[in-house]
């Protein structure tokens, strides 16, 4: 029929560090793919046991990735390190060492790669890419 199917709600498990080292600053996974449209809903650990290590998702417009850093390492510690920016689509809290948190959002409808980033200030090594698809 002409009527798209509602697309099927996706649950992702994102942590941070690799199997090999915890304390290492980036995703567990930097490439996620979701649909167009779908609801999202992300598990988000911070694997670190270093305490003070904070991390958390930000998922923002294509192309917008170090402008959202750069004004969210200005911004104040009481926003948690996340600037308010018509760039950022979701976001989470900062979640500290062993915790965990639940990202809910609608994915974009409009097909693209969308970067996530950790906004700590010094985490930009942690990114990648969402991409949404048709």
């Amino acid at each position: 029929s002409a009527f798209a199917a509602p697309t099927k709600p996706v649950t992702i498990d994102l942590g941070t560090g690799t199997a090999k080292n915890k304390e290492e600053m980036v995703f567990s996974k930097d490439k996620l793919t979701v649909k167009a449209g779908s609801k999202v809903t992300i598990h988000f650990k911070n694997n670190s046991t270093s305490k003070g290590m904070t991390h958390n998702f930000v998922l923002v417009k294509p192309g917008k990735a170090q402008g959202v850093i750069d004004a969210s390492v200005a911004a104040d510690p009481d926003k948690g390190w996340v600037a308010d920016s018509a760039d950022i689509i979701a976001k989470g809290k900062l979640i500290d060492a062993g915790k965990s948190e639940k990202i809910e959002f609608t994915a974009p409808t409009e097909p693209g790669d969308y970067p996530f980033v950790c906004t700590f200030p010094g985490h930009a090594t942690m990114k990648g890419v969402m991409k949404i698809t048709k």
